[in-house]
């Protein structure tokens, strides 16, 4: 009987040690995936605001527009709360595209294109949706790397566009 006890012990105990060095991997190998991200996103541009980040992509990515508008900025969660991870939606009319392909469609004169922005403590920077910003934001949060962001849009879903530019 007391054989069989520390049989179970030892099999319980290598269970647990089992489950805290995966744990441990998967914050290891979080920290340093979202720290090389961020890195990057860095050296791409940090930006004071998260619509400053989007005019910015759109004077890369739009070749003499007639005029843009952002019409959604704010977080990404509609409770608010990730205030540091955020979506930002403009509308872009005329010009074109830098890949010299026409702005809009052969429905519409306009673009409508919608980027995520982490703000972290030295600014804001744009993350692209590959890079699974939300999953960033998480771990962000918990190594504590992220800003302090805003859980109150500067361009509520409320304020609508000056011209055609309908969601």
């Amino acid at each position: 009987m007391v054989k069989r006890s520390h049989s179970v012990l030892r099999r319980l105990l290598l269970v647990a040690c089992i489950t805290f060095a995966f744990v441990c991997v998967i914050i290891i190998l979080s920290w340093i995936s979202t720290t090389r991200q961020l890195n990057a996103a860095r050296e791409a541009g940090v930006f004071a605001s998260a619509e400053e980040g989007m005019r910015d992509r759109i004077t890369k990515g739009y070749i003499k527009p007639d005029d843009y508008q952002i019409i959604y900025a704010g977080t990404n969660s509609f409770d608010g709360s990730n205030p540091h991870v955020w979506y930002v939606i403009a509308c872009v009319w005329g010009g074109h595209r830098a890949d010299g392909s026409a702005t809009g469609s052969k429905r519409h004169d306009w673009d409508q294109p919608g980027s995520f922005f982490l703000n972290t403590k030295g600014g804001w920077v744009y993350v692209p949706e590959g890079a699974f910003p939300q999953l960033m934001g998480f771990w962000m949060k918990v190594f504590g790397l992220a800003g302090p962001g805003s859980s109150q849009p500067t361009h509520d879903w409320g304020s609508s566009p000056q011209r055609d530019c309908d969601f």
